[in-house]
Parts: structure tokens; sequence; C-alpha cells
């Protein structure tokens, strides 16, 4: 039988044989997944909880991961096993939480419509919209990942989500956009016109 320090020390060898560095940053430009920042250092757990035991693997403050999916409260990190605290993620550009930062005001519920097109510079097929208008799942009307460019009407605004159901990382969009930014060019997945 295996002893434990033989086993933890072949463990510890395939971690870093596929770049699984405590401390490493867990993002790249081909995990597949959603970006986030964490909010507070501290170590992975094994499964969506912490009952789970941790992973020996430590996210720190400010660093950047992707998120490849999420359990309730936990969110699993591509490219690894570990687990983190959907409320040690901000799925902004920076890392600050849901109630920090500045408040803008936005128009809502004018006569004007938003507009969204698949091409940047207001380009390609297009659907506009009035105040109101909501889609939970693009997926269901075959536009999923596909808005590139908004133009916003008087009086109104949008909410844009890169997850279905207004999760993961959202912004308001209150002028006319003709390439939106790099969270939500070609990814928006939900919508609420205001």
């Amino acid at each position: 039988m295996m002893s434990r320090l033989v086993f933890k020390t072949l463990i510890a060898g395939a971690l870093l044989a596929l770049g699984f560095v405590p401390g490493v940053a867990l993002a790249s430009d081909s995990g597949s997944g959603t970006s986030a920042l964490v909010l507070k250092s501290g170590e992975l757990h094994s499964g969506p909880g912490t009952n789970y035991p941790g992973t020996a693997i430590d996210v720190t403050q400010g660093q950047a991961v992707i998120v490849s999916r999420c359990s309730l409260r936990w969110c699993q990190l591509s490219n690894s096993d570990g687990w983190l605290s959907i409320d040690n993620l901000s799925f902004a550009q920076t890392a600050k939480g849901p109630f920090e930062g500045p408040k803008f005001a936005t128009e809502q519920g004018g006569d004007g419509e938003v507009c969204f097109f698949d091409g940047t510079n207001f380009s390609g097929a297009s659907f506009c919209l009035p105040a109101g208008a909501t889609a939970r799942d693009l997926a269901l009307l075959g536009w999923d990942n596909r808005i590139s460019s908004v133009s916003v009407g008087e009086g109104v605004s949008v909410r844009l989500c890169r997850d279905r159901n207004f999760t993961s990382y959202c912004s308001t969009v209150n002028q006319d956009t003709p390439k939106l930014e790099r969270f939500l060019g070609n990814a928006v997945s939900s919508y609420l016109v205001r």
C-alpha cells in the first residue's frame, strides 16, 4: 500500500506537470468560461462548499481566473478541480464587491428603443425592442453570444449580462455603442431593456 507521503509527492508532481502551481494564474486565453477576479486570497476547495477539503492551490486577491461553471453559491475554476465561493468572485472589470463603486443615473421607461446588432458599428442582422423587453436566455431566440453593437434610443437603457438569467458579468448601456467591451462583445446571454 502506498504511503501518504509518496501519494502526496505524486499528486504534487502531477499538479506541477500540469501547471497547477499555488499562486499561478488560473486564467488563460485558451480556457473556456467566464472571466472573473478573486476578491480575497485563500485556498480552493475540492468541491462546492467548505465541507470539502482544501486543494493546496491558493488564489490571491485581484487574481484573474476563468470560471467554468457554478453550483448554487460555489464556482469551479477552469483548468483546475478547485472551487471558490461565488461571494469571493467579481465578474466586473475590477476586483470589487457588488455594492462598491460609483452609482450612475440611467434613463428608463422612455419612448425610445434599443437595437441589437450582430456586427460592430451597427451592422449585420438586428432587432429593436422598447422599454420593458426582457430575454433571460438568448439561446432560445438564436441570439446567444451574437450581439456586437447596440444603439440606444431616447429615454431608455439596457442591462446586458454574460450568462442567462442576468448572472455573471453585467453592465448597463445607456448610449450608442458601436463595439461592446471585451467582456460583453459576442458574449451576451440575457438582457433587460429599461
